[in-house]
């Protein structure tokens, strides 16, 4: 009977190492790796103008949109309670960034809508438990603006800019990953027709990944 009683103790004892070894391991193993996903934002787009062309000299624009965009990142432990991801996206709507109308030998429309956002992330991260992560973010960001007005004509620039946000993971399965972040992003202005234009975006983002 001892001996039973032993073997018993000694069963539980390894089934409870067992299970702390497979939790600390499942607790490694999420937010580390590969993943790809699909994120939904909201956008909100402003667009300030300056310059010595009077007309726009001044002028702003502030609209609110949603984009789609996919989402590549691998995580990295640094160390068992801090994560470094890296991250690439690429949006894949056009936004739209607002229209001007002013008077110029007539009346005039200037409109404006970004596309192609592309953006390279880093951001470390720290672990809630087993499942969750909290994390700032670092981004350098590159959108298309493309413009359309009734004097001049029509064109695009290419502005690059610095994005910085926070946000949360959580693993809500073995191999998916859900997040959810805030991040502002400010680009470099740009002269066209003697006048600046500097973009500024907030966005709030949702996104699911597979991990491999």
């Amino acid at each position: 009977m001892k001996s039973m009683t032993t073997s018993i103790a000694t069963a539980a004892l390894l089934a409870c190492a067992a299970s702390g070894a497979w939790a600390q391991a499942a607790k490694q193993n999420n937010f580390v790796g590969p993943a790809v996903g699909v994120a939904v934002s909201a956008v909100q787009n402003k667009a300030d103008y300056n310059g010595t062309f009077a007309p726009l000299d001044g002028q702003s624009t502030q609209t609110n949109n949603s984009d789609v965009s996919l989402l590549a990142s691998w995580g990295f432990a640094v160390t068992p309670d801090w994560v470094l991801t890296a991250g690439l996206s690429y949006g894949l709507n056009s936004v739209d960034s607002g229209s001007i109308a002013y008077t110029w030998s007539g009346a005039q429309t200037l409109t404006t809508k970004t596309k192609e956002h592309v953006a390279i992330s880093i951001a470390p991260g720290y672990r809630v438990g087993s499942s969750a992560l909290v994390y700032g973010k670092l981004s350098y960001n590159q959108i298309k603006a493309e413009y359309a007005d009734t004097l001049t004509g029509s064109g695009s620039i290419s502005p690059s800019g610095t994005g910085v946000g926070f946000g949360a993971a959580f693993a809500v399965a073995p191999q998916l990953e859900l997040r959810a972040e805030y991040e502002a992003i400010k680009y470099d202005s740009q002269t066209v027709n003697y006048t600046s234009v500097a973009v500024k975006q907030n966005a709030f983002n949702v996104g699911l990944l597979y991990k491999f």
